[in-house]
């Protein structure tokens, strides 16, 4: 895996960033895994991209929320809540609350 320099990560395009997310080199295998099998469990270090990528994986390529299914995805903490609903709907292109959103418990 190559490093890259302090500062040097937020300087690259978005689509540069995801695409140099480890998770992308098994994005063909997590895919074939979930038309093979109900659930899944993927484990990875932080910032391999499981949170923000997987779940545009599933999106565009399995395209099951054509009949009104959502996928979603699970975090401990408010901020890391809307954090990561900001951060896919600015990947995505869209603006948040569109295609990308977020509920918590409690509001």
């Amino acid at each position: 895996m190559e490093y890259v320099k302090k500062g040097e990560w937020q300087q690259r395009s978005g689509c540069e960033q995801q695409m140099e997310l480890p998770v992308n080199d098994v994005r063909a295998q997590i895919l074939f895994l979930l038309y093979q099998n109900p659930t899944i469990i993927i484990v990875g270090s932080t910032g391999t991209g499981k949170t923000t990528q997987i779940p545009q994986f599933i999106l565009d390529a399995m395209h099951w929320t054509k009949d009104g299914q959502q996928i979603a995805v699970t975090q401990p903490r408010r901020i890391a809540v809307i954090t990561i609903a900001e951060r896919v709907s600015r990947e995505r292109g869209k603006h948040l609350g569109d295609e990308v959103g977020y509920a918590m418990r409690l509001d």
